[in-house]
């Protein structure tokens, strides 16, 4: 019997660790979910479909019942109706229910009728309150579990007086898929990040963009450590597709400068090839640096000192 439960336990992490993630960058912060590929296949299939051909990109978030729904998925940023796909089967009463943070495909539903079950399309909710009375009808597939103040933002929002339409509609820029698993880089791992086990040891990162090109962003990397009793700094520059879980970054090393009136340009070498470091985060505060470098290989975990302001790791934790 033992074996047999710890058999269906490990069944369970293997199909968790395999469940797809999707990230949400919307004007009010980011959201990552997990979808649930067990007991909804079909409509996280539906779903993914609309994130890869680009029809989530764009579009507004124009319904919000405070406490209860923020829904999705249906109009373009420009007003227009997203372009539909034939309506899906229900994949209703599933085992998973509309409790807060949850995610829902909304359903066609005419006036003075019940929902159509099987009408889910584009549209999508999140579940701001504890709605298990619309478990009979609306398919839960996926989590939010990372978030937690941007969905409480776009809950907040101002209304228009007998309106659930916010006044300024949350819009979601675009949806990208997550690997399994991982967590996505984000411009909040902007910061210093430090190794527990040795104070001497550091990391300045930027996730950024160059100024005036559209594109994927980039990872800028400041190493400090210490060699044979002395200080040295290496840095590199890579770019990274947007919902990237990692990024390798090629590496730099440079001696002979001097700062102040002792510097001379001529007196400075670089070693451009002098290694590799792959940035990989956890969390929003924690990660592992894996380098292959002239002075040797290895991992650090790393933890974050500082955020950048206005951005939020604690509060946007999902309990």
């Amino acid at each position: 019997m033992r074996l047999w439960i710890l058999a269906l336990a490990f069944v369970a992490t293997s199909a968790a660790a395999q469940n797809t993630r999707v990230l949400m960058d919307t004007d009010r912060g980011p959201i990552l979910v997990e979808l649930d590929r067990t007991r909804a296949p079909n409509t996280v299939a539906n779903f993914l479909s609309y994130v890869d051909d680009g029809t989530y990109n764009n579009t507004l978030v124009d319904r919000v019942v405070r406490n209860f729904v923020v829904q999705g998925g249906g109009f373009k940023d420009s007003g227009s109706a997203v372009t539909r796909r034939a309506a899906i089967s229900s994949e209703r009463n599933n085992g998973l229910s509309n409790t807060p943070g949850t995610l829902a495909m909304a359903l066609m539903t005419p006036q003075g009728a019940p929902p159509n079950v099987n009408s889910a399309t584009t549209d999508f909710f999140f579940n701001t309150g504890t709605n298990t009375s619309l478990n009979a009808n609306f398919t839960v597939f996926g989590r939010m579990i990372f978030g937690t103040k941007t969905l409480a933002d776009m809950n907040a929002s101002p209304l228009f007086a007998n309106s659930e339409l916010p006044l300024r509609i949350p819009l979601v820029r675009r949806m990208v898929r997550v690997t399994p698993g991982e967590f996505p880089i984000l411009p909040l791992h902007t910061g210093a990040w430090f190794d527990p086990a040795n104070s001497g040891k550091g990391f300045l990162l930027e996730v950024a963009r160059i100024d005036g090109v559209e594109g994927n962003p980039q990872m800028l990397v400041a190493w400090y450590d210490f060699h044979e009793g002395r200080q040295i700094w290496m840095n590199g520059i890579a770019s990274f597709p947007y919902g990237a879980s990692s990024v390798e970054v090629p590496l730099q090393i440079s001696t002979g400068g001097q700062f102040g009136a002792a510097f001379n340009p001529s007196q400075v070498t670089t070693n451009s090839n002098w290694g590799r470091i792959t940035i990989r985060f956890t969390s929003c505060d924690a990660g592992t640096f894996t380098y292959t470098t002239a002075f040797g290989n290895g991992t650090v975990p790393v933890r974050s000192l500082t955020l950048p302001t206005n951005e939020a790791c604690a509060a946007n934790k999902v309990p």
